[in-house]
């Protein structure tokens, strides 16, 4: 575990205690499988923005040990291959991640659309799901997992995203769990479509399958 796993798990987290707690639990969870570190090891759980480019490794005014955990993030986002992507992406249509790397990313899904308001396509969950698939092109093959905002499935002006998602995966699987207020929906058998979470946004599972040396579409 200590040779294999462990130095293969890789988490971006950019809050404080988000990240503490991350630690906590993949301990615990370590040792409920019986696990006995030789040494206790390092979980690679790094205090980052996942949508900030890899950049120089640079000082900063902070402590040491923050400016570690950058370097150490950027290594990963610069260097390893990703073969899985998974998550729970925030969703913010009024998104404060603006950097050039991830809106360049983003730019893909808003080519040619000719639409009045483009702008719910700059809500996060979609900035993370352009930046999942961009790890799995770049590794040639992987999954992207997420469990997501669903409004991607059938939006007018999702059309770009949804077509690019098709040319860069080779399998797509969605479980549309419903669950948004706004539509008014209903159960096959007539009652409330109550969304497993309490949100008023629809939400689904999605899982996208790149194959390894797959004819690009």
């Amino acid at each position: 575990m200590e040779e294999h796993l462990i130095p293969r798990v890789h988490g971006f987290e950019i809050l404080m205690a988000s990240y503490a707690m991350a630690h906590l639990k993949l301990d615990l969870l370590l040792k409920e499988t019986g696990y006995k570190p030789k040494k206790q090891p390092r979980l690679n759980i790094y205090l980052t923005n996942s949508l900030e480019e890899s950049h120089p490794d640079t000082g900063t005014l902070f402590a040491t040990w923050l400016a570690q955990e950058a370097n150490e993030a950027n290594h990963i986002k610069r260097e390893n291959p990703i073969m899985v992507v998974m998550g729970n992406p925030p969703y913010s249509v009024s998104s404060s991640n603006k950097g050039d790397w991830i809106q360049r990313l983003v730019a893909d899904y808003k080519k040619d659309l000719n639409e009045k308001n483009i702008q719910p396509l700059s809500d996060d969950y979609i900035k993370f799901i352009r930046y999942g698939s961009h790890f799995i092109e770049k590794n040639g093959e992987g999954i992207l997992a997420y469990i997501s905002n669903n409004s991607f499935i059938d939006g007018v002006i999702h059309r770009q995203m949804r077509k690019h998602l098709l040319e860069t995966f080779d399998k797509i699987y969605i479980l549309d769990l419903h669950g948004n207020s706004k539509k008014k929906e209903t159960a096959v058998d007539g009652s409330k479509d109550e969304n497993v979470f309490d949100i008023m946004q629809g939400v689904s599972i999605n899982i996208f399958v790149k194959l390894k040396n797959s004819a690009t579409k």
